[in-house]
């Protein structure tokens, strides 16, 4: 959990001043700090918002090189 954190930190640091960006990451910080204390009723409702927010980016950005298509 510490190296996902931290990744998610110096990510943050690299946008600054991208008020778009920096709202995705800090969405993200916020994902990662509620999951850490979470209960089983709440890390359910912590996933379906991480697959929500895979789905956002995907269609932002398109679908990420190891998709697969069916």
């Amino acid at each position: 959990m510490d190296v996902d954190l931290s990744y998610f930190l110096e990510l943050r640091l690299r946008v600054r001043g991208n008020t778009e960006a920096t709202a995705i990451i800090d969405r993200c910080l916020r994902l990662i700090a509620q999951a850490q204390s979470a209960d089983q009723k709440t890390y359910e409702r912590i996933e379906i918002e991480v697959l929500q927010l895979a789905d956002e980016l995907a269609l932002r950005f398109g679908a990420p090189k190891t998709a697969v298509l069916q």
